[in-house]
């Protein structure tokens, strides 16, 4: 037999990829886009998810058809609860809905005070309501059963600490990484009090290289901020601060990763679900545009593993 072609000896190397999906609302459905053009170029390894992330991400894991996951979450998103919250908040910039559910939450509470005191609710979802809301998932049952390595990112209110869940019941991660406070109620665990991860790691770069694999590819879906904004009021003043705050937070975990994609759906509001489909779209389009990166990132790591095990062979001697 001759010698073996190289390239034909790299690409048996085995890559790793693992996906670090972020948090956004309906922007984090382009985390669909991304898995299915990603699949054309190479296996997914392991996910690592917060919020929308974890819900794409962990249904993925559990059964890796992206048709089917696409499937289930825009059935979702057609029941009447996630109708209410586009129509109360949607069709505005990122930044004036965050404004919109503060001043909703506080037109509620102040509704529930005159009727009953004791009566006010510290968040507009019940456990209940998301859980039903969520059951047509395909999420009730164990880590221990996917068929990809996945883990849910949320952050425990008790200590600021970043809580990556990868065991125990997987509907519990999920809905602890999208209880966004005030709207969904934080999940108990244990001493914790866990709440969406998207407050201190929007993309969960971290936790994906907890998960192992050879390379990190992080997605971003963050809101884009309007620099040229009018500063009208109070209000305009501290969730533009905010907008900068999350930005540059997701901006710094992108830069942790071998490689950032972020698909363009800045200017898409959090919940402008009757959107799903641009954002779907977005994706798959930000994957192919960074194929060639993609490509020639495995094509360095085999490079990369090749001499390594070359040099670490037994009876190589220098």
């Amino acid at each position: 037999m001759g010698i073996m072609d190289e390239s034909y000896i790299m690409d048996q190397i085995p890559v790793n990829i693992t996906l670090a999906l972020g948090g956004g609302g309906v922007r984090g459905l382009a985390h669909i886009g991304v898995i299915r053009a990603l699949e054309k170029i190479t296996p997914i390894n392991m996910i690592s998810g917060t919020s929308m992330g974890a819900i794409v991400g962990a249904m993925y894991a559990l059964n890796p058809d992206i048709e089917r996951v696409e499937e289930l979450l825009m059935t979702l998103l057609d029941k009447k609860e996630v109708k209410e919250i586009e129509r109360l908040i949607s069709g505005h910039t990122p930044v004036e809905e965050k404004k919109l559910i503060v001043q909703g939450l506080l037109t509620f509470v102040k509704k529930m005070y005159l009727l009953n005191l004791r009566a006010i609710k510290r968040w507009v979802f019940s456990g209940k309501e998301i859980t039903s809301m969520f059951g047509d998932l395909g999420l009730d049952t164990d880590f221990k059963h996917a068929k990809i390595p996945i883990s849910c990112v949320s952050v425990d209110l008790r200590t600021g600490d970043e809580i990556v869940l990868s065991k125990g019941a997987i509907m519990e991660a999920v809905l602890a990484s999208v209880s966004l406070p005030g709207v969904f109620p934080p999940v108990k665990k244990g001493k914790r009090l866990l709440v969406d991860g998207g407050i201190i790691s929007s993309v969960p770069v971290d936790a994906a290289r907890k998960l192992g694999g050879d390379i990190v590819i992080a997605i971003g879906v963050e809101a884009q901020v309007d620099y040229n904004k009018k500063l009208g009021n109070g209000f305009d003043i501290m969730f533009q601060a905010d907008a900068i705050r999350a930005r540059k937070l997701a901006e710094i975990k992108l830069a942790q990763a071998d490689l950032a994609i972020c698909p363009k759906v800045g200017a898409i509001g959090w919940a402008s679900f009757s959107r799903a489909t641009e954002c779907i779209e977005a994706g798959e389009k930000a994957v192919e545009k960074a194929k060639p990166k993609i490509l020639e990132l495995i094509k360095k790591k085999r490079r990369e593993k090749f001499w390594k095990g070359f040099f670490s062979f037994p009876n190589y001697k220098e």
